[in-house]
């Protein structure tokens, strides 16, 4: 566990403390968990159990195998926590009675979407729908859907910032459909089951998150920093002109914590910050400058013919505000923390 993310994980059990006390003494399955967000939830779990009496057990899905090496490799001789490597999208059994689910698993990168559509599908829709059976057979008390702001598609401007109520503009047979789509009919899932099965679901919309633990599996925000880093130059696929809500990787899970805690069941959440909205050439820029680097950006003139893009995405974050949520890392920072991680771990 990097610095950067040690001091992430104590400041948010700290501000939670009262909260997971409710957790003394369960056990949670968190799915994906080497994953960039799932995995703060699990560390912070895992920190708290130094409070409690009787620790909270955590049940940690993953797909590959993990090692010392792995995001969570310092939890592997944690006596509380539980590891069980294979794929969420086959079938699969749960090998403890669990009290909450957290569904993380999922790809994550545009580039790994187009090259295992199928998997991303399954993963989203099989994977979802075993753990919701699972569920409504054994009585859980809470299941977590990490969903995306894909489920929204390409928002009209009078639609930014997107409120939940917004239904969507997805193209079916673009090249983000299998991620998107699949996202969509796991919360149509979720609801399905909320209705005939009184499962307490929550989906949560997870709009750009940005910070330690982002992997360089080509998305924008880690090749910015890897070229910068290992290149001496910054490569935009397009001229960057498309602005986005980049929220940090330590809010988000602070939003989520507030929605596990405070949200109410049978509803969608959107997970993000609704006040760090910049281009990405912007956000080029700013690396450039933290980092102290004269690396060129280099970009394109103009966006590459027939290749579908979201022009801009911004939640509407009122409904997490109303719990009592609000943003507290601006995207200086939060790209400063990011940079710091990656010059400890590497990229």
């Amino acid at each position: 566990m990097s610095k950067v993310i040690r001091e992430d994980i104590a400041r948010i059990a700290s501000e939670f403390e009262r909260e997971l006390e409710d957790l003394e003494g369960k056990v949670v399955l968190i799915t994906g968990a080497n994953g960039m967000i799932p995995s703060y939830i699990a560390d912070i779990i895992a920190w708290n159990n130094k409070l409690l009496h009787q620790p909270t057990k955590l049940l940690l899905y993953s797909r590959n195998k993990t090692t010392k090496s792995s995001r969570l490799g310092h939890l592997l001789d944690d006596k509380n926590v539980r590891w069980v490597s294979g794929d969420i999208g086959k079938p699969f059994s749960i090998p403890s009675r669990v009290n909450l689910i957290l569904h993380g698993a999922s790809r994550a990168s545009p580039a790994s979407f187009k090259q295992e559509p199928l998997d991303t599908i399954d993963a989203n829709v099989n994977g979802t729908r075993t753990l919701l059976e699972y569920a409504a057979k054994n009585g859980l008390e809470q299941f977590l859907l990490f969903s995306s702001s894909e489920v929204y598609g390409n928002p009209p401007k009078e639609q930014i910032p997107t409120p939940e109520t917004y239904l969507g503009n997805v193209n079916c047979m673009g090249d983000m459909a299998c991620y998107a789509e699949a996202k969509r009919f796991s919360e149509t899932l979720c609801t399905a089951f909320f209705r005939k099965h009184n499962v307490a679901t929550k989906a949560l919309r997870i709009f750009q998150t940005i910070g330690p633990g982002l992997r360089d599996d080509g998305k924008t925000i880690a090749k910015i920093f890897s070229g910068a880093i290992n290149e001496g130059k910054i490569v935009l696929r397009d001229p960057g002109l498309s602005q986005r809500s980049y929220g940090y990787v330590g809010d988000t899970a602070r939003g989520i914590l507030q929605v596990m805690f405070y949200g109410k069941s049978g509803e969608a959440y959107n997970i993000g910050d609704d006040t760090n909205y910049c281009s990405i050439k912007e956000v080029a820029e700013i690396v450039k400058s933290i980092l102290n680097v004269t690396a060129p950006i280099q970009a394109p003139d103009r966006y590459p013919a027939g290749k579908e893009r979201i022009e801009n995405r911004s939640p509407d974050i009122l409904k997490l505000r109303n719990l009592g949520f609000k943003p507290k890392t601006n995207l200086e920072t939060s790209l400063r923390r990011t940079g710091v991680h990656y010059l400890e771990t590497g990229i």
